[in-house]
């Protein structure tokens, strides 16, 4: 009977053979959670989203490709290319602290504020052309904006608090 194995312990040895142990079944969880993790995307928290407003309660939201104008007594206006008189762009980005002081060139005293204002060595940007003028929008903090308003030479700055 020596060299024998009965069929019970084959059968259990068959069982062993079949039940992962721990460890392999680790490695399992693993192997199958790395391809949803590689394929699965998070789109990029925008910081601007959201409502802002100036001290006179005017509200602008920032859209992925827009920015919605909510001004007292009028219906929110998405800006476009019908509001801005053909000719409308918007973009996110990141500007230096020269290039922003840059949009002021003529205008000194409204230099010196946006220096007092922007101290560091750059900053996200909301960008936005509309007609002949423009606006860009300076991220400061997470509750804190500074909008630049440009009307071809002519410059003005409106500071914004996220509500």
């Amino acid at each position: 009977m020596i060299g024998l194995i009965s069929s019970a312990a084959v059968a259990a040895m068959r069982a062993i053979a079949r039940t992962p142990s721990l460890w392999q079944l680790a490695v399992l969880a693993l192997a199958a959670a790395l391809p949803s993790g590689c394929v699965t995307t998070v789109a990029p928290h925008n910081p601007f989203a959201g409502v802002w407003s100036t001290a006179e309660h005017q509200e602008i939201a920032f859209r992925d490709n827009t920015v919605v104008v909510n001004q007292r007594d009028t219906p929110p206006t998405p800006m476009s290319a019908a509001s801005c008189d053909g000719t409308f762009r918007f973009d996110y980005a990141q500007l230096n602290r020269a290039a922003l002081l840059g949009l002021a060139p003529k205008q000194p005293d409204l230099r010196r504020t946006l220096a007092a204002l922007l101290v560091r060595a750059a900053y996200p940007v909301a960008e936005l052309a509309c007609g002949e003028g423009g606006s860009t929008y300076v991220l400061l903090d997470d509750r804190d904006l500074v909008a630049i308003h440009r009307d071809r030479d002519i410059a003005g700055v409106e500071r914004l608090s996220r509500l």
